[in-house]
Parts: C-alpha cells; sequence; structure tokens
C-alpha cells in the first residue's frame, strides 16, 4: 500500500525523504485544507525530497466553484509545477449543482497530460452528489489518481464507499485514503485501498511549532505497513 505525505514546508519534505514516503503532496496554508504553494517552496522541497512530488493547485480558500479567471490562473500554476520538474498535480472543480464541471477540468486535466504530469482529483470529490458518475466521470477525463474520504468526515467511516469504488473502478484510477488517517486507523486500509495520505504536521500550528513534524505517527504507520 502506497503512503503519501501531505506536507507543507521544508521540514516536511525532510520528513519523506527521512521515511520514504511513496509519494508527498505539497501544499501551502494547510488550515484553510492546502492551497498552491509558492515556486521557492517547491523549489526548496524538490531539492530535499527524490520521491514522487504532486502540487496543489488551489487558488483559494472555500468551494470548488471556479471563476474563468480562477481556471486560467490554475492553468498557469500547472505549466509552472512543470517548469519545475514536478511529477504531478492536485487539483478539483465542481459546478452549483454539486457535480464534477466537466469543462474546466477537462481543460486543466488536458493540459497537465500534454505536459507529461500526472492528475489527481482532491477531495473535491467528497462533495459529489453522485460518488459513482463521478468517478466514471474521472476515469472518462484521464485521471491518474483519487483522494477521497469516501464522502465522510474522515476516511474511516467512508472505507466502505471507497472500497466499493476500488473494486468498481478495477485500478483505471488510484483511489487513495485522505482524511484522519493516523497510526491507529492506517492498518483499516489494506488491500481495500491503493494507498493513504496523511499530513505530517502539527494540527494545531502556532509560529513556535510552524515546522513541527509528528515522527511517532510517521513511524507507526510505516512500522504498521511493514507488518502487513
Amino acid at each position: 500500500m502506497k503512503i503519501e505525505f501531505c506536507i507543507e514546508s521544508v521540514q516536511g519534505a525532510k520528513a519523506a525523504q527521512k521515511y520514504e514516503a511513496s509519494s508527498v503532496e505539497l501544499c501551502s496554508e494547510l488550515e484553510n485544507d492546502g492551497l498552491t504553494p509558492s515556486e521557492a517552496l517547491i523549489t526548496k522541497c524538490k531539492s530535499i525530497y527524490q520521491g514522487e512530488i504532486h502540487i496543489m493547485i488551489r487558488p483559494r480558500a472555500g468551494d470548488f466553484v471556479y471563476s474563468t479567471k480562477e481556471i486560467n490562473q490554475m492553468k498557469k500554476e500547472i505549466s509552472l509545477a512543470k517548469k519545475l520538474n514536478v511529477n504531478g498535480v492536485v487539483f478539483g472543480v465542481l459546478n452549483s449543482k454539486s457535480e464534477i464541471d466537466v469543462k474546466p477540468t477537462q481543460l486543466l486535466a488536458s493540459h497537465a497530460k500534454m505536459l507529461g504530469l500526472s492528475t489527481t482529483f482532491h477531495r473535491a470529490y467528497d462533495f459529489c452528489i453522485s460518488p459513482i458518475s463521478s468517478i466514471e466521470k474521472l476515469i472518462e477525463l484521464k485521471f491518474d489518481r483519487l483522494l477521497s474520504s469516501g464522502q465522510s468526515s474522515n476516511a474511516e467511516t467512508g472505507i466502505n464507499l471507497l472500497n466499493k469504488i476500488k473494486k468498481k473502478v478495477e485500478n483505471k484510477i488510484e483511489i487513495i485514503a485522505a482524511s484522519g488517517i493516523n497510526e491507529s486507523n492506517a492498518h483499516l486500509f489494506y488491500e481495500k485501498v491503493d494507498g493513504i495520505h496523511f499530513t505530517v504536521h502539527n494540527k494545531k500550528k502556532t509560529i513556535k511549532d510552524l515546522d513541527y513534524i509528528n515522527e511517532y505517527k510517521i513511524k507507526r504507520i510505516k512500522q504498521l505497513s511493514n507488518e502487513l
């Protein structure tokens, strides 16, 4: 089972390298569920972590219904990700009906693919009114991965839907469980999904502990993974 670290700092990149994460998702402002990181942060983290790096493409906090101007900004950020030689991008676009907004999603996904980047649809999926038709649409749009909590408040309570989706897609898209994964429940996802995704940072961060890394959590999850 793949283990992806969600990081927002150089210290997070160091932890990912030290503990041999399968991949990382690099964001800024995790307190706002992750926004596009700066060019400087991407460059620094890439110089430290040698594995797969997937960049969050999200121009603002809030909902996932974007204006044309915001979509154009996201397209430019995808181009920057390619320029900085990362592996993939992570984004999601919905319409006002809580459905995948096909036209801008296809625009961004096609642009990323043209540049040779992998594509991940993030937890905007968890707000879609129809999980099955939505995953079928993502396969149609040739997304490589889905990050999801199984349309629940956390992935543990959404594990049944995650497993149902994994069985349905038949390896046409990777299903990565995300939200609320920790050292107590990580083992539950073995063979239920393709991978798990969790933040390595302290959620209740202050200026003093901005770069605090929860190494105990990382070690226990890695240990449990090796034992399975």
